[in-house]
């Protein structure tokens, strides 16, 4: 997306190098993620949720994960500045690959597990960022139209439920 590699552009080159390489890491650990800015800053998103966003300073960079990732990531954190909702590092060295890939996951835990939104609309993610279901609950229950995805992304089975059953023809989808 240009618009983010000019974003990362306007920072000094050993900057601009190091959140280069944020961002291959990123895309290679959660391909089934999209690119965006949001508030003016180069960001991830799984299907219109926001899985972290990153951007550099002028003493610094960061990712921002949110609160709810850097509170269960403290002990992973301890040797890093954290505030609310960021996690700054060298701005001339990438943290370990591990430690993204930690942040990443549990970013991906935490949007999963904010689902089923009050209106019902549910939505799961693989590992990778791939949509697994998506849904709607009704009195804790599936209902309405249902997909089902694999693990590359592509669509598996989809149909309706009725309170948690299975009604009218389902579609199993094959891989082309």
């Amino acid at each position: 997306m240009q618009e983010i590699t000019a974003l990362i552009k306007r920072h000094p080159a050993s900057q601009a190098k190091v959140l280069t390489e944020l961002r291959n890491l990123i895309k290679q650990l959660v391909p089934g993620a999209s690119e965006k800015v949001f508030y003016q800053m180069p960001s991830f998103e799984l299907s219109g949720v926001i899985l972290l966003s990153y951007q550099g300073f002028q003493d610094h960079s960061s990712i921002f994960p949110g609160p709810e990732a850097i509170q269960l990531l403290e002990k992973d954190l301890a040797k890093y500045k954290t505030s609310k909702g960021a996690i700054q590092f060298d701005k001339d060295k990438l943290p370990p690959a591990s430690l993204i890939k930690k942040i990443v996951q549990t970013r991906i835990k935490l949007i999963n597990a904010s689902y089923p939104k009050s209106t019902g609309e549910f939505m799961e993610f693989y590992d990778n960022g791939y949509l697994k279901a998506k849904g709607k609950y009704r009195e804790g229950e599936m209902h309405g139209y249902w997909e089902f995805f694999r693990r590359d992304g592509s669509i598996m089975r989809s149909g309706k439920l009725s309170h948690g059953e299975p009604i009218g023809e389902w579609q199993t989808h094959i891989r082309s």
